[in-house]
């Protein structure tokens, strides 16, 4: 019971549009680097929910155009380009590496696990650096 009455006393933020694509956001990336099945301790990698998630997104910043202050249409469109960015990585790398069942020595996915704990804002500078280079 104790648990209980300390969770309904956590008081949250009230709901706004920055809060709410956050969560959007944060689905996208979780369907995009992957969980871990507690089943099969397999990571899962849903592109098609990511895509749906960023499909979202997008028509969201479209029926929204107009509407948002400069902060949460900045917010949207640097979210969404990031997205869109992480998505093309993820597809490609997972078009590039063969089925893990078939070789032993085929490279690690793009997603997240013990070995692999390089923070978003990492891999968001690492692409940046990678487009950088090639307008070089």
């Amino acid at each position: 019971m104790e648990e209980t009455a300390t969770q309904e006393d956590v008081q949250l933020p009230p709901v706004d549009f920055v809060s709410f694509i956050s969560d959007l956001i944060t689905t996208a990336h979780l369907y995009l680097q992957g969980f871990r099945d507690p089943e099969t301790e397999k990571v899962i990698v849903n592109l098609g929910l990511a895509k749906r998630m960023i499909d979202t997104l997008e028509m969201l910043e479209k029926k929204t155009k107009g509407n948002l202050t400069a902060p949460e249409s900045n917010f949207l469109a640097n979210s969404l380009y990031d997205l869109r960015m992480g998505y093309v990585r993820v597809a490609n790398s997972q078009q590039d590496t063969p089925e893990q069942g078939e070789s032993e020595d085929a490279p690690e996915q793009d997603t997240p696990n013990e070995n692999n704990t390089s923070t978003e804002t990492e891999q968001r500078q690492q692409a940046t650096n990678g487009e950088e280079n090639t307008d070089s």
